[in-house]
């Protein structure tokens, strides 16, 4: 188990901290945010390539705060592999070991072994300079294991990668976690935490904010900027309304009403709307729903998996529908269509 306990870094213009995290063994921990929040420095500071100014990190009951970055049994995944360029890649995967004083038939061993795996023998001989991404990250991961870690580091290993070659590298992380390796993974892109995290945290301005399942920041983000992490389009400032002897609270959205759940005291704030949950439809119909609004599309978006429909309602609302759905209703520009969500796809986020 990795545990942080009140780490602290100070630069000027910039404080990380003070920082609580445990991630237990066995786990795909995701750091979710944005540039500059803080998030590689968390990793650098884990990893022993920077030491923090206050607080103390222990890996499996053991104090790592100021070792050596060698002697932490940690691995680092960089976003752009750090290969060394003179080295043979067969060189790079077993430069730890040959460090570690390893003999040469068990180094040839263990870098063959590796190979295999990510299906880069072929590549042993090649210097780095010829790989390309996907090649060159594999080799890094490869090179990575070698050392057999007790925990791997990722900084943002996907983003540089093309669809297919993300695809595969997500297999290899997925492959490697299900056999009990240990993971932190920081990124920008939520869905990457959803794709693996068990847990994931958001950071940002160098503290974490919020902590959960992926789904759970999703569903019940803490405030308007864990909402756009998460990938919300619709959050909205707005006015809410004391509450009656019903259970359903009125909010004002720029001049559009909306019917939601609210125990909040609070009159203003943040307002989410699950774009997953807002149904359209030719027309205005009966339903439980508590919400119905005649809307204009304005704009269709074909994305990898279903559409996004862009609609101004009073304000503009954003959903997503399967690709059936969207041909059914004949989606385009300008066409007049109903949205309908129910009280429940409303968050309300005080400020």
């Amino acid at each position: 188990m990795l545990e942080i306990r009140d780490l602290e870094k100070h630069f000027t213009g910039f404080k990380l901290g003070p920082l609580q995290l445990q991630i237990v063994r066995g786990e795909h921990y995701v750091l979710l945010g944005p540039s500059g929040s803080g998030k590689s420095l968390v990793l650098e500071l884990i990893a022993g390539f920077q030491f923090p100014d206050k607080g103390e990190i222990f890996l499996n009951g053991k104090n790592i705060t100021h070792l050596p970055a060698q002697q932490r049994s940690m691995a680092f995944v960089f976003q752009k592999p750090a290969l060394f360029p003179h080295l043979t890649n067969f060189e790079n995967i077993g430069y730890s070991l040959h460090l570690q004083l390893i003999n040469r038939n068990e180094i040839q061993k263990i870098v063959h072994e590796l190979s295999e795996r990510f299906h880069i023998t072929h590549l042993l001989d090649q210097r780095p300079a010829r790989l390309s991404g996907g090649e060159a990250q594999r080799v890094s991961l490869a090179r990575a294991l070698a050392m057999r870690p007790a925990f791997l580091l990722l900084d943002e290993p996907l983003t540089s990668l093309d669809v297919q070659l993300k695809k595969e590298l997500r297999h290899y992380l997925t492959d490697l976690n299900h056999q009990g390796l240990t993971m932190l993974h920081v990124t920008h892109d939520f869905e990457e935490a959803i794709r693996f995290a068990d847990t994931s945290s958001v950071i940002f301005d160098g503290k974490i904010i919020q902590t959960g399942k992926p789904s759970e920041l999703y569903k019940n983000p803490k405030n308007a900027f864990v909402a756009e992490m998460a990938g919300h389009k619709n959050f909205f400032t707005g006015k809410l309304f004391a509450t009656t002897h019903d259970e359903l609270r009125t909010a004002d959205l720029g001049g559009v009403t909306v019917k939601l759940y609210a125990e909040s005291m609070a009159n203003e704030g943040i307002f989410v709307i699950d774009e997953h949950q807002i149904i359209l439809q030719q027309e205005a119909t009966i339903t439980s729903a508590q919400n119905t609004f005649r809307g204009i599309v304005q704009n269709v978006t074909y994305l990898q998996k279903g559409v996004e429909v862009e609609l101004n309602i009073g304000i503009q609302l954003f959903t997503h529908i399967t690709r059936d759905s969207a041909i059914k209703l004949n989606l385009r520009p300008g066409k007049e269509i109903f949205a309908t969500f129910k009280a429940s796809a409303v968050r309300f986020l005080e400020h």
